[in-house]
Formats: C-alpha cells, sequence, structure tokens
C-alpha cells in the first residue's frame, strides 16, 4: 500500500504541476487567448473555475448543487462501500472514490459547437421488466444492474432494443440534458466521417498515404502512411499514453503543448498539427498495434483538409444533423481552432446512443436516413485483429477505431474512464454507458475502467430482452 499510495501522489503531483506549469507560463506570456467560435474560452484562474462550475458551465460537469447531492448519495451508500472492499480485497481494484473525471485537459482549452439541426423522434419501448433489477454474477457476488451504476462511477445507462429507448439511468448528478465528454468513443466518430468521405469518393482508396490528402504531413515520419494502418492503429509512428509518468506520456505532453500555444497566443507551446508534424517514426507502419491518439488526430486533419472546413463543422454535416441529433455537441480545439478529434468530443449521452444505434442499424439513422454505408459499418466494426486496451484484463481485437464488444459479433467504442457505446447484434441492441471510472492495481498504475463487468451486465439484459424482432 505504501507504494500505491507514492505512485498515486505521483500522479497527483504532476497533474498539478503541469497545471502550475501551464499557469504560470501563460502569466509570463502575458497575451489574451484567442476568441474560437462557439464556446469561448473563460477559465482563466482557480475563481473563474469554481464560478463555471457552481453555474453548470463547465463542460462534462453537472451544476455544483447536482455534483454534490449526487455525490453524497453515492459516496454515503455502505452498499458502496461494501463493494469497494470487496474489489479491493479479492482483485486488487481500487476504485478512486471521486464525483467527477480525474483528467480534465478541456478546461485549460476552447471548444467549437457541432451544431444539430432537426431532432429526430427517439421511439420509445418501455421495458416490459425492470431492467435496473435484472441480476448478473461478478466477482463471486450476484448483483442488479443498479448495484453496477451505483459501484462503479457510472454517470449514464442507456439502451435501446430493437431500435427503440428501452431505459435510461442518470446518477452522479447527470440528467438527460447533460453532456458528457466521451474521451475516446470520439475516435468511432471520426473514423465514420472516413468511411462516409469514402463512400463520397472524397477518400480514393484506404491504402493511399495520408500525405496525398495533407501534404504538411510530407517530410514528417507520417509520409507514406497508408489511411488503413491508420485506422488500424498500426502507424508504427511514436506515442505513448499509457504511462504513469507523465514526461514520457504523449498526450499529457500534447495537451500541456496545446495549453500553453493557446494562452501565450502562439509564443510558446505547439498546436494540434505542430505536435502531430513533431512526432518520430519508431517501427515501419502496419506491424504492430499500438494504441496512438496522434493516428486519430491525424485523421480529423484529414477531414478538415477534404471538405475545408472546421472538424465542427464536418462533424455536424456529416453526422450530427443527418443523423437527427437532439442536442448541439462540443468538440476540444487547440488555438487556431484544430480539434482533438482522439477525444474530445461532448454529447448528450442520448446522442451517442443515436449514434450507436445508427451503426448498429447499418449505417441508417432512426429518422430512416442513410448516414454511411453498411458496406463501411461492416468493414469498420468486423475487420477486427488481436489488440489490448489499457486496464482490460482479457484481450479483444481492433478493427477501424471500433473495439470488440460483449458477444462474439459485437463492437464497441472505447473511451477512457469507462465510455461506452456497445452494439449486440445478436439482441439487436444497444447500449450507452458514460462514467468517471478509475480503477488502480496496488502498484499505483492504472487497472481499469469496467470494461469487463459492462460486458457482464450487458450479456445479462441481452439475454433478459432476447432475440432481435
Amino acid at each position: 500500500m505504501t507504494h500505491t499510495r507514492r505512485r498515486l501522489a505521483q500522479l497527483c503531483s504532476a497533474l498539478a504541476i503541469t497545471t502550475a506549469a501551464v499557469a504560470g507560463q501563460a502569466a509570463q506570456a502575458q497575451a489574451t487567448p484567442t476568441a474560437i467560435n462557439g464556446w469561448r474560452h473563460q477559465i482563466t484562474d482557480s475563481r473563474s473555475l469554481l464560478a463555471a462550475v457552481q453555474g453548470g458551465e463547465l463542460l462534462g460537469v453537472p451544476p455544483l448543487p447536482d455534483l454534490a447531492s449526487g455525490a453524497a448519495a453515492t459516496l454515503g451508500s455502505p452498499e458502496y462501500w461494501s463493494n469497494w472492499v470487496h474489489e479491493a480485497m479479492r482483485n486488487n481494484k481500487f476504485l478512486l472514490p471521486l464525483p467527477v473525471d480525474v483528467i480534465k485537459p478541456d478546461v485549460f482549452l476552447p471548444h467549437q459547437t457541432v451544431a444539430a439541426g432537426a431532432p429526430a423522434p427517439l421511439q420509445v419501448k418501455p421495458a416490459a421488466f425492470d431492467v435496473g433489477a435484472v441480476t448478473y454474477r461478478w466477482s463471486g457476488r450476484t448483483k442488479t444492474v443498479r448495484d453496477f451504476v451505483r459501484d462503479t462511477g457510472t454517470d449514464a445507462l442507456l439502451l435501446t432494443h430493437n431500435g427503440s429507448l428501452l431505459s435510461q439511468t442518470y446518477a452522479n448528478g447527470y440528467r438527460r440534458d447533460r453532456k458528457h465528454l466521451g474521451w475516446s468513443a470520439t475516435k468511432s466518430v471520426i473514423s465514420t466521417v472516413v468511411g462516409i468521405a469514402v463512400d463520397e469518393g472524397r477518400i480514393a482508396s484506404l491504402d493511399d498515404p495520408i500525405d496525398r490528402y495533407v501534404p504538411a504531413l510530407r517530410r514528417t515520419a507520417w509520409q507514406g502512411t497508408t489511411i488503413r494502418n491508420i485506422l488500424r492503429m498500426r502507424s508504427g509512428v511514436k506515442w505513448d499514453e499509457h504511462t504513469s509518468e507523465i514526461s514520457k506520456n504523449d498526450q499529457f505532453l500534447q495537451w500541456i503543448d496545446l495549453a500553453l500555444d493557446y494562452y501565450s497566443n502562439g509564443r510558446i507551446g505547439k498546436t494540434r498539427n505542430g505536435f502531430l508534424r513533431s512526432l518520430p517514426r519508431v517501427e515501419p507502419q502496419g506491424v504492430r498495434f499500438n494504441y496512438n491518439s496522434g493516428n486519430t488526430q491525424v485523421l480529423g486533419w484529414m477531414l478538415e483538409s477534404i471538405y475545408a472546413k472546421p472538424l465542427s463543422r464536418v462533424l455536424s454535416d456529416k453526422i450530427w444533423k443527418p443523423a437527427g441529433m437532439e442536442a448541439d455537441g462540443a468538440i476540444m480545439t487547440d488555438r487556431t481552432g484544430a480539434a482533438l478529434g482522439s477525444m474530445s468530443l461532448f454529447a448528450r449521452p442520448v446522442d451517442f446512443l443515436r449514434f450507436g444505434e445508427m451503426i448498429r442499424n447499418g449505417g441508417v439513422a432512426g429518422n430512416g436516413r442513410r448516414v454511411v454505408s453498411s458496406a463501411w459499418v461492416t468493414e469498420a466494426t468486423t475487420n477486427r485483429k488481436p489488440a489490448r486496451d489499457a486496464g482490460d484484463e482479457h484481450q479483444g481485437s481492433y478493427g477501424y477505431q471500433w473495439w470488440s464488444g460483449a458477444t462474439p459479433r459485437g463492437f464497441q467504442a472505447n473511451g477512457f474512464q469507462g465510455q461506452y457505446i456497445t452494439v449486440v447484434p445478436e439482441s439487436c441492441l444497444t447500449g450507452v454507458r458514460m462514467a468517471h471510472t478509475m480503477q488502480m492495481a496496488p502498484s499505483g498504475d492504472f487497472a481499469g475502467q469496467g470494461n469487463d463487468e459492462w460486458h457482464t451486465v450487458l450479456r445479462a439484459i441481452s439475454k433478459r430482452v432476447g432475440p432481435c424482432g
């Protein structure tokens, strides 16, 4: 436990140093942040941060009264702590009992709006049974779906069956109208827009080199790397976002550079494109799977180039409006408006559900409109190779920015801290789980985000609802 406390202290210290470095360098630069279309960034100190939280203006965080009451309901529950001790003693996993994300880079960076259009009605078919009472076996215990929500830091759990809303549950201060950060579930959305560009003939072949569409990547490590290998996380370009050493973690380093560049108005730090161009190659492309958020950011850059507009508008035009999302989304950007397409899409959980249901239905949205071809959906979600996500106990498989799911034919979008958009084709079931789950091992290393238990829950629900039709 001493080592665990030391590693956790190192992580907290690194986060504090990161915050201080951004604030200190920004103060030295004495520059006014550039205004970005949509969401004007206003978090400049602890006072403005507190005001944003209190007023419910901080993306991905409920208003402070809702957050406090939600945290009290969970952390004041004896059943929660009984499960916490059980997991710690039996599985050596310690869930961080925090009411919010442990990391929020979006506090320091601006956002753009992903505009919605006419919302598509979501058919509601009340379940003939109490979904929360469905039982499953986990870690030597019989638990219910309600137990899962309470015990795992789950903020929202939504289900559709045969295209109709079956159930929606919110916790920890979240409600239907609150946006949630999708983290790396964003990657599956970007992959889908790549598929749309292929359908439209804007991308001739996935075996084309990325620099054919983004000339600025010529004479960098990305030159000659195929779109297919980038989609499969096999680019061979250096990236490590799983190490707990912040000085070696490329995702943290990028966030720091982006914030420094933003607050100094370009005097220090790097933009998204500058950071991506600076990455070195460490091995030939296609050789090895390496989870690399830089890959998806390069795909986002390619889409910006192909459509000659910001990624926020591309997402709006190609996904949000045609799929009939009920509310605007938001995506984090750098100083220049270049979006981080790898991890920064905010949306209502019900709109993430609409997206997953559209993919389950072969690319056709709930309003009957085809958004992406069924051929792309099949290729992206079934053409998978063995891969492992951070903290997962079992090896899965990875396609075009989609992971394997809860069942043999299933697939899902994965995001840090347990964001999942999971499709169970066998029972025409789509599940969305939004969370802030951080499990730690005794060593102090990241140990999971609830993926395996989520799969167990979904299999139990799938069994209860039965097959399609």
